[in-house]
């Protein structure tokens, strides 16, 4: 009994430890050079990217509102272009970048967000566990 108290204590303590370090906001600086402008990119959390991929059945719109969600910069410039006509939607802020730096950016956000990490997943062959 007083093994599976240690086993289910010990396995609770590393969840813990491991959602504490997954809601640090991680953050990266990017030079965007065709564009002329260095960013932030922050990593978003699994509720946020989400929202991101449910926002539009368009992948394109889905890589601008990402990109939108990740980068404080963009979010506070986008106002004044709204307010200014010059673009309609806040997100739309994104249409500076071109397609390959919009993917870029898109992919170093899900990777920063641990969506793009290689899986530590591995099976376990009980037979050779047997043995050790």
């Amino acid at each position: 009994m007083k093994d599976n108290t240690a086993v289910f204590n010990d396995f609770a303590r590393r969840a813990k430890e491991r959602i504490e370090q997954r809601k640090k906001k991680i953050t990266k600086k990017l030079r965007v050079a065709a564009a002329g402008v260095d960013i932030t990119i922050r990593a978003l959390t699994d509720q946020e990217i989400s929202e991101c991929m449910e926002f539009s059945d368009d992948s394109l719109v889905v890589d601008k509102y990402l990109i939108y969600m990740s980068c404080p910069e963009l979010q506070e410039n986008a106002g004044a272009l709204v307010e200014s006509g010059v673009i309609r939607q806040h997100y739309e802020i994104c249409d500076m970048f071109s397609g390959a730096d919009r993917r870029s950016i898109a992919e170093e956000i899900m990777r920063l967000s641990g969506v793009y990490d290689e899986p530590s997943v591995k099976p376990i062959d009980e037979v050779a566990e047997a043995k050790n």
